[in-house]
C-alpha cells in the first residue's frame, strides 16, 4: 500500500447530498495532504436509520485491518478548513485514539483520528460487540454509538484529548480546523433544518415499511444489520475487498 493514512465519511439517507460542501472540503483536505480519501454514500438507504452511525467504527477496524497505519473518520456534516494541520502534527507515542470534547465536556464522535495499533483494534471489536448494551447514565447520549466510546474512554490510557478546533460542534466565533455542524449554534441555517427533519422521516418510515416486510418474511432477516451494512459499503467502495468482515 503506497499510501498510509487514509481520511473517510459516510454520507447515506440523503447527506451525501445535503453536505455535499463539507464532503468536497474533506476530499481537498486529503488531496492537499496526499492522503487517501473515500466517502461510503451507498447503499443510498439503509433500514438502521440513525444508528447507521455504528458502520464508522466497523470501517474503522477494516482500514486498521487492511494495513492503514493513520485513520481519520469525519462526519459528512464537518467541513475542514484548508488551515487545518497535517494529520502526522497530532500524533504522539503510545497514543492511538483521538478524539475531542463537546460543550458537555464528554468526547464526541463525529471526528475520529485513529493510529493504527493491537490494541486500538481490539478496543474497536470491544465496543463494537458491547453495541446492544445498555451504557451508564452518566455516558449516555439518547442513541447511537457515542455514549458507547465516552463509557470505553473512561481510564483508557492510550485516548488524547484533542484540540477542540479540530471538532467545533459550538463555537461561533473559534478560529478551528474542523466545523461540525451536527446541531446547535452551528447549525442555524432553516432550509437545513428543515431538509434534516424530512429526511429524518423518510427514513424513519422506509425503516418501519422494512421491518413490516421482515415479518412477512418478504426479506432476509438472518443476518446482523451492521453486518450486512458494512459489506455491502465496502463492497460498493472496493478499498477493503480483501478484508470484507465475515
Amino acid at each position: 500500500m503506497a499510501n498510509k493514512t487514509l481520511i473517510f465519511s459516510i454520507a447515506l439517507n440523503g447527506y451525501q447530498w445535503l453536505y455535499r460542501n463539507c464532503i468536497d472540503s474533506q476530499r481537498a483536505y486529503a488531496k492537499h495532504y496526499g492522503y487517501e480519501y473515500l466517502v461510503i454514500s451507498r447503499p443510498y438507504f439503509t433500514s438502521l436509520g440513525v444508528e447507521c452511525c455504528w458502520l464508522k467504527l466497523t470501517v474503522l477496524l477494516e482500514a486498521l485491518k487492511a494495513g492503514y497505519d493513520t485513520v481519520l473518520f469525519v462526519d459528512a456534516d464537518a467541513y475542514i478548513k484548508t488551515s487545518a494541520h497535517q494529520l502526522e502534527s497530532l500524533l504522539q507515542p503510545d497514543k492511538y485514539l483521538y478524539l475531542a470534547k463537546s460543550y458537555s465536556g464528554r468526547f464526541n464522535s463525529g471526528v475520529i483520528l485513529i493510529n493504527n495499533h493491537l490494541k486500538i483494534q481490539q478496543w474497536l471489536t470491544d465496543v463494537i460487540s458491547a453495541r446492544h448494551l445498555t451504557v451508564l447514565p452518566e455516558y449516555d447520549v439518547g442513541w447511537g454509538e457515542n455514549g458507547h466510546i465516552i463509557e470505553y474512554t473512561q481510564n483508557c490510557e492510550f485516548v488524547s484529548t484533542l484540540d477542540r478546533r479540530w471538532n467545533n460542534t459550538y463555537d461561533i466565533h473559534l478560529s478551528d480546523y474542523i466545523r461540525h455542524f451536527s446541531f446547535g449554534p452551528l447549525r442555524q441555517n432553516f432550509l437545513l433544518n428543515l431538509s434534516h427533519k424530512v429526511l429524518g422521516r423518510a427514513t424513519r418510515v422506509l425503516t418501519k415499511l422494512q421491518r413490516y416486510a421482515r415479518t412477512l418474511h418478504l426479506l432476509n432477516s438472518s443476518q446482523d444489520p451492521l453486518i450486512k451494512l458494512t459489506k455491502a459499503a465496502l463492497h460498493t467502495t472496493k478499498l477493503f475487498s480483501k478484508n470484507n468482515p465475515t
